[in-house]
This record gives C-alpha cells, sequence and structure tokens, in this order.
C-alpha cells in the first residue's frame, strides 16, 4: 500500500493538548503539516504553537459543547484531514452498573465526534483534495472486557459510525480511517489499577496513527502482538470466550 505524503495538509486533531494527541500534534508539524489543535485546555499547546512559525493554531472548545463547534468550525478553512481523537475513560464495577458514568463517557467519545463530524464534513467536501477523516477507537471493541461497559460501548458505537461514514462519503472522495490502539502512557492510563501489556509511549503511538493516515487505511490495529490474540481469542464460541473473560473479573 503507497503512502501519501502529509506535507502540505492543513489538519484539525481533537484531544490536542496531551498525550497521544499531542503527540500527533508534534508529528504532524514535523511532517509540514498545518495543525489546528482543540483542547479544552490548550495551556500545554501555547509554547508549542510559539514556535512553530504559524502552523499550530490552538482552540479552546468543549467537543460536547455542539454550537461552539460549530463556531469554531466556520473560522477553520481548508481542513482537508479531520482526526477525531478527544476521549475519556470512566469504568463500571462488576455487580452493579453506574448510568451516570455511561452517560458522561458517551456524551465526549460518541456524541462529542459526531457535534465534530455535523461541523467538519461540509468543509471536508470543499477541499481541493480528498479528505480524510481520521478516528482514534481502541483495541477494547475486539472484546468483551471487564468494566468497560461505558467505554467499549462507546468505541463500538463510534467504530460503526466510522464504518457508515466510509460508506456514506465514498461519492464525495472523503477517506474514513479508524485506528485501534492498546494501551498507550496517557493521563487517562495512569489511573488504571490493572496491568497494560505492551504499553505504548505517546511518540510510539503517533507513528502508527501517521502511518494509518499517510497510507488512509481502513483500519488500523497496533501493537500487532496484542491486536491479534485479542482477534483470535474472539474467534472461539460464546461460551468457551465467556468464561475465559469472565476469570478477569476481580471480585
Amino acid at each position: 500500500m503507497s503512502r501519501e505524503p502529509l506535507a502540505g495538509r492543513r489538519a484539525l486533531i481533537t484531544g490536542a493538548s496531551k498525550g497521544l494527541g499531542l503527540a500527533v500534534t508534534e508529528a504532524l508539524l514535523e511532517a509540514g503539516c498545518e495543525v489546528i489543535g482543540l483542547a479544552r485546555n490548550v495551556d500545554e499547546l501555547k509554547p508549542l504553537e510559539q514556535s512553530s512559525a504559524g502552523r499550530l493554531h490552538a482552540i479552546s472548545v468543549d467537543i460536547t459543547d455542539r454550537a461552539a463547534i460549530k463556531d469554531v468550525m466556520a473560522s477553520c478553512q481548508g481542513v482537508d484531514t479531520l482526526i477525531l481523537n478527544a476521549g475519556t475513560c470512566e469504568y463500571i464495577e462488576p455487580g452493579g452498573f453506574d448510568a451516570a458514568a455511561f452517560a458522561r463517557v458517551q456524551a465526549v467519545n460518541l456524541q462529542g465526534n459526531a457535534n465534530l463530524l455535523e461541523a467538519a464534513i461540509p468543509a471536508l467536501r470543499q477541499t481541493g483534495r480528498g479528505g480524510h477523516i481520521i478516528g482514534v477507537s481502541s483495541l477494547v471493541t475486539e472484546l468483551p472486557l471487564p468494566r468497560s461497559e461505558a467505554y467499549g460501548a462507546s468505541k463500538a458505537g463510534f467504530d460503526y459510525l466510522m464504518a457508515s461514514l466510509r460508506t456514506d462519503l465514498y461519492h464525495l472522495g472523503i477517506d474514513v480511517t479508524v485506528v485501534k490502539p492498546g494501551f498507550i502512557r496517557t493521563p487517562l492510563t495512569d489511573k488504571n489499577d490493572f496491568d497494560m501489556p505492551f504499553l505504548m509511549e505517546p511518540q510510539q503511538a503517533a507513528q502508527h496513527l501517521l502511518k494509518a493516515i499517510a497510507q488512509r487505511r481502513y483500519v488500523y490495529r497496533f501493537p500487532w502482538q496484542l491486536a491479534l490474540p485479542m482477534r483470535i481469542l474472539r474467534l472461539l464460541p460464546t461460551p468457551i470466550l465467556t468464561r475465559i473473560l469472565q476469570k478477569m473479573v476481580r471480585s
């Protein structure tokens, strides 16, 4: 699969101030892109913005605010690459259910991304080159993992959203890529109280994401050392897979 040069593209990325989003922002700038970085708090982006020679534009906005997102996109002309990276995670303890936590996660990971898509797709349609939407999902959608009802459901819904868009936007020349990373060292994963196999640094993960963008992949899973066993496990009959996963639940 051939690689497309990234230099000269005008990319908009959400969740740009921390973790993977910050690393991807830095990598895009190094690749010669102009970047619009959205985050609720852009203080950590300011030094990078000041040293970017005008190629980084940091904008403070909450993606759950539909009206604010529309206002932001109205001022962002020429965007040809949209990276939906912002997300949150809350775990639900076994033996109960927390509808409020579930709603908070869906508001960001699903509805927040929908707000961006509504506002950004008209801009992508107007570009003189093929538009590209990249959604950062998760390997959690490969298996129904313990405590992941809220996070997993939001990412599974996001996967379906991206797959449907890939079909509906094809005739407009807009490509859709879903990136499914494993564990990345971020402020969110720093709170995890369980083992995280094949934990990656944000800079490593950012290079994988840029590869998926350059190659315009449909779906890109990484690291393979975690993605491959998860995809093999999902082939097991449901009763067997369920018994295996139930052993992971902490009583």
